[in-house]
């Protein structure tokens, strides 16, 4: 892939849209891009991430066993990120992540994503909208009784 085409690929992301070109292309140039072939391993349950990555192509799963033998799960696809929440709280991740598809990753290290949160006030806003939304829907499915998406 070329520079251009990642920056295309961030610009896609709602979270990324509000940010500057230059943001973008040092999005681009600074994070890692990675890819998982289908139902390869990303991270263990426990590790505490050191970067947050966001899904450019593709769909995880999340998944944590139960003692009944029965894993709950959720997906994520394009335009979500991975590893915000635990790095946000300085927590492990909470399940297993693996790949369902084919995934391509742009991973941002620890340092570049909080220097955006501090540096650009719109990501950081962007970033709190992102993250209330989630909230509010997974809450809304527990309320409900739903599986949560």
């Amino acid at each position: 892939m070329t520079l251009e085409s990642d920056i295309s690929c961030l610009k896609a992301v709602p979270l990324f849209r509000t940010l500057p070109a230059s943001r973008l292309k040092l999005l681009a140039l600074m994070g890692e891009r990675r890819h998982f072939p289908a139902g390869a391993l990303i991270s263990e349950e426990g590790q505490r991430p050191q970067e947050v990555y966001c899904i450019l192509d593709g769909e995880i799963e999340i998944s944590h066993p139960q003692t009944t033998g029965v894993a709950h799960s959720f997906r994520l696809a394009t335009g979500s990120l991975l590893g915000d929440v635990p790095l946000l709280c300085n927590e492990p991740t909470v399940g297993r992540i693996t790949a369902k598809t084919d995934v391509s990753m742009l991973r941002l290290p620890r340092e570049l994503f909080f220097e955006l949160l501090d540096s650009i006030p719109e990501f950081a806003v962007a970033l709190s909208r992102d993250l209330a939304s989630r909230l509010y829907r997974v809450a809304g499915a527990v309320l409900r009784g739903e599986k949560t998406p």
